[in-house]
Formats: structure tokens, C-alpha cells, sequence
């Protein structure tokens, strides 16, 4: 679909109503062309790591690159159907979303977090989508540049700014010049792949379950498609507007994780990174990674933020940053330096699929207002987003506009689950977005990060998720799980 201001330019009140339409989250005509071809399941042995062989059943579903070309060159998604072993028939089909973006909705399944899509598909069927250029649905070619730092330089922002776009606009080059078409890669196309699923599947209505970027991906599938859908729940909710993240979350989040940490002998967290910063910002320091079989690396101060915004992120990090941040206040960077390097690594290279995806969901000019104005306050600058926003700049990809990032309202109910630890999709995202909805509800986890605890935590988070999606009442409003156990000495490590 034309965004609305095409549409007004051409066909006054066409424009009009569209404009109307996309406020309201109003659901959008049945997707142009004929229909899909019925999609046939073959069986499918889905090897697990820990919980045995799977009997579920495998299909591929051939989608338009773009949809508003119909009859244009298509890309094929991979689907895996776990059948329900449960339930009355009335619920329907659940398509899990995977985060990233980039991740599988296949590969989530076979490990730790297996026993919740077991305990959901106990009410209806399972299906594992691989969104367009993940895993097993057509990705594109890896891109051959990628940017080395210099182990024996501190990271400079500005420096690594340009070397980072440069980068992203030689693969953008080579992508092009393979012919991928990287327009194909947006939020909007993947929300109309799962309504051109649906119609395959000759389904009335799907549900949607997502994490992370799924919940991006399953609240643009709300917008776009709402009066297919059934019932959605969103673990770690990243709203339409939310793609870059609110530097002082972390800040906040240190706070609460300095609360925790006095029970393992950590009683200042949130004063010895402010030191950590402050030396490191008056000289650089060099480490010896034991991540890294021993290799030296040379941290300044914004590696140190970047590294720190990385560590409160997730379980396993968290329950090292103390130690690394005591560590480093006595003159040993290692653990740090580490994490720095790894860092590092990811920041230099690019994958086609999760750029485009994220450059195109972008951020309204009051969203990147805020950024920017949060990361003149927080302790850890602009680290949290770095190199967003700033590397999309001037890289000729698509954008989705503001009509993609407006405010969403629907009557579909949701259920919003979110960790009061989670340092990727704070609590403060499902707050912020439950107005819109009036039949959302939250399962507040009290004690998860953005990691396997807020799954697996405690038994009743699968209980309360397969319940809200067979259309049952969901009573809890709030679960524990246990708090993390700091490391406290290397020898743990």
C-alpha cells in the first residue's frame, strides 16, 4: 500500500480516509493478486538440543518479494508446524515471531525455551516461521567488507561512525550488485508475509507470539491486518516508535541492578562505573582478554559504555558486570576488555536482513529528539544505540515513515510479558503501549532480563501464555523468578 500522503496527492479523499485509516489501526484491504496456493505440510523430525526428536511437519510458502508486486519474483519462507497435542480445536493456529531482527523462529524452539512452545501447542498448533531472510527462508549473501578495529586504540565515536557507514554503504553496494533487493526487507513486508500465510493456510484467523523484534514485527502485523488476528502476546515489547532505545533506561536499570548486587557484596555498582568511566576517560588502559585466548586490546571510555550497555542487557552478562567493574577499579581491564573486543567484532560487520529491517522501522523526529537528549544525561552517553541512528544516515535505504510509527490502537486482545530486569525492551515499552489496546493486558515477571528467564523462570509463564491464547482468563499479573547470582571471583568464571 501507497503511503497515505502518496495516496492524498493523487485521490484527495482516498488520502484522507487512508490518513483516518492508519490512525485508527484499521485493517487493511485483503493483500492485492490471487490467492496464495494451499499450503502443503510434509513430516518433518525436528532434532532438539536436550528434549529428543520433535514429530512436526515442514512446509515452504512462496510470497511475493514485495507484495505491492503480486505477480513480481518471489521469496520462499520456511515454516515448521508443531501439531497441538491438546486442546478443544477452537484456538487458533499460534505463529511464533522470533527477535533480532534476524533470528529464527525454528531455531528458538530447539533449545532451553523448548518446554513453553511444548506447553503451548498442548491448545493448538505451533507455527515456527522463519521470517524472510533468516535461517532457512532464502538469506541473503554475507557481505565480504567488514570493518577491523585496531586492538591498540581505544574506540573513537566519531572515527568508528564513519568507518561503521562506510562499511554498511560498501555491502549495501554489494548486496545491490548481487541483486538483492533490499526494499524487500521492512517490518511491513513481513506483517503482510504472515496475512499471505493465513490465506495459504485457509485459516480464519492466526494468533501471533513474538519476543523482541517479534513483537515490532507482530504489532505492525496488528496494525496492518488486526481483523485477522485473534489473540497476540508480546514478550519484551518493542513498539512501533521504539526501534532505538531511551539511553536513561540504562541508566535506570544500573540502579536497580546496584539493589540486587549489595546481596553478593557489590555496594556500590552504579559508583564504580562512574569511576571505571572517569579513568578510562582520562587514560586509556590496556587488557589481556581471557575470552580471547590472552589477546591485548586497548579500551577507552567508550568502549567501556558500549561494553557496560552490552552487559546489562542479559542474564549471563549481568552476573558479571560487578565483578568486571571491581576488577577494572583495581587496574585489571580483562574482563572488560573482553567483552570490548567482542563488541568489537559484531559492530564491524553487516547482515542485509537485520540492516534494512532496522533502517527502515527507523524513529519518528520526537523519538530521536528524546535519544539524543536522554544520552546527554545518562552515564553511559549514546552507547545503548551506537551506531543507530546516525548510520542509516545518508545509506539510501527505505524508510517506513511515520504512518509505520504512529501510535497503535486496536481492540485484539494482547498480552504484554515483560522482565523488570530486561535492559533490550524495558517494562516501560508495554506501559507506554497498553492504552492503545482495549484488551491488552500485562504479565509483569519481576527478576528477568531479556534472556531465558523471563521463558523458563518459573512454570507459570507458559502457563499464562498457552491459557491466554486457548482464550482462557489470565489471572497473574505478576510472577517471580529468581534474582541473579553474581559472580564474585574469576575462579567462577
Amino acid at each position: 500500500m501507497a503511503p497515505a500522503t502518496h495516496l492524498a496527492r493523487r485521490f484527495p479523499l482516498a488520502g484522507k480516509l487512508a490518513v483516518m485509516c492508519l490512525a485508527l489501526a484499521c485493517a487493511l484491504p485483503a493483500l492485492a493478486g490471487d490467492a496464495p496456493a494451499p499450503l502443503v505440510f510434509s513430516p518433518y523430525a525436528m532434532e532438539t538440543k536436550g528434549n529428543g526428536t520433535i514429530a512436526t511437519e515442514e512446509a515452504f510458502l512462496e510470497v511475493p518479494r514485495r507484495h505491492s508486486e503480486p505477480d513480481g519474483p518471489r521469496i520462499r519462507l520456511r515454516v515448521v508446524r508443531l501439531p497441538a497435542t491438546g486442546g478443544d480445536g477452537r484456538a487458533a493456529p499460534v505463529v511464533y515471531l522470533a527477535g533480532g531482527p534476524g533470528g529464527s523462529g525454528f531455531g528458538t524452539a530447539l533449545g532451553p525455551r523448548w518446554p513453553v512452545f511444548d506447553r503451548v501447542r498442548r491448545e493448538t498448533d505451533v507455527l515456527l516461521l522463519d521470517q524472510r531472510g533468516t535461517d532457512f527462508s532464502q538469506m541473503p549473501p554475507e557481505c565480504s567488507h567488514a570493518h577491523a578495529f585496531d586492538d591498540a586504540q581505544p574506540l573513537q565515536r566519531d572515527a568508528a561512525l564513519v568507518a561503521l557507514r562506510a562499511t554498511a554503504a560498501s555491502c549495501i553496494a554489494e548486496w545491490r550488485k548481487a541483486g538483492v533487493d533490499l526494499a524487500a526487507y521492512t517490518t511491513a513486508e513481513s506483517a503482510d508475509d504472515i496475512e499471505y500465510l493465513r490465506r495459504a493456510m485457509g485459516l480464519p484467523r492466526l494468533s501471533l507470539w513474538g519476543m523482541s523484534y517479534g513483537t515490532h514485527l507482530a504489532l505492525a502485523t496488528v496494525r496492518r491486518h488486526g481483523p485477522s488476528l485473534e489473540r497476540v502476546v508480546l514478550m519484551g515489547s518493542e513498539g512501533p516508535d521504539d526501534t532505538i532505545k531511551l539511553p536513561l533506561a540504562a541508566d535506570a536499570l544500573l540502579a536497580d541492578l546496584a539493589v540486587v548486587a549489595r546481596k553478593d557484596g557489590f555496594d556500590d555498582l552504579q559508583g564504580s562505573a562512574r569511576r571505571v568511566l572517569e579513568a578510562l576517560r582520562r587514560q586509556p588502559a590496556q587488557a589481556s582478554s581471557p575470552m580471547h585466548d590472552g589477546r591485548k586490546v586497548t579500551i577507552g571510555e567508550y568502549d567501556a559504555q558500549i561494553a557496560i550497555a552490552i552487559m546489562l542487557g542479559r542474564r549471563g552478562f549481568q552476573r558479571m558486570l560487578p565483578l568486571a567493574l571491581r576488577e577494572a577499579e583495581a587496574g585489571d581491564y580483562s574482563l572488560l576488555g573482553g567483552v570490548a573486543l567482542m563488541m568489537r567484532k559484531e559492530l564491524g560487520g553487516f547482515r542485509a536482513m537485520p540492516l534494512a529491517m532496522d533502517v527502515a522501522s527507523g524513529q519518528s523526529p520526537q523519538r530521536r529528539a528524546l535519544a539524543n537528549a536522554q544520552a546527554r544525561q545518562s552515564l553511559l552517553g549514546d552507547a545503548l544505540n551506537f551506531p543507530f541512528p546516525e548510520l542509516a544516515d545518508g545509506l539510501g535505504l527505505v524508510d517506513l515513515g511515520e504512518a509505520f510509527r504512529g501510535p497503535l490502537r486496536s481492540d485484539v486482545p494482547v498480552l504484554f510479558v515483560s522482565g523488570t530486569l530486561d535492559g533490550r525492551t524495558p517494562q516501560a515499552n508495554a506501559q507506554a503501549l497498553l492504552p492503545g489496546f482495549s484488551k491488552g493486558q500485562q504479565l509483569v515477571v519481576r527478576g528477568a532480563s531479556h534472556d531465558n528467564e523471563m521463558w523458563i523462570g518459573n512454570p507459570a509463564i507458559a502457563d499464562n501464555i498457552a491459557s491466554f491464547l486457548a482464550g482462557r482468563t489470565v489471572t497473574d499479573e505478576a510472577l517471580d523468578v529468581p534474582l541473579p547470582v553474581f559472580i564474585t571471583s574469576k575462579a567462577q568464571l
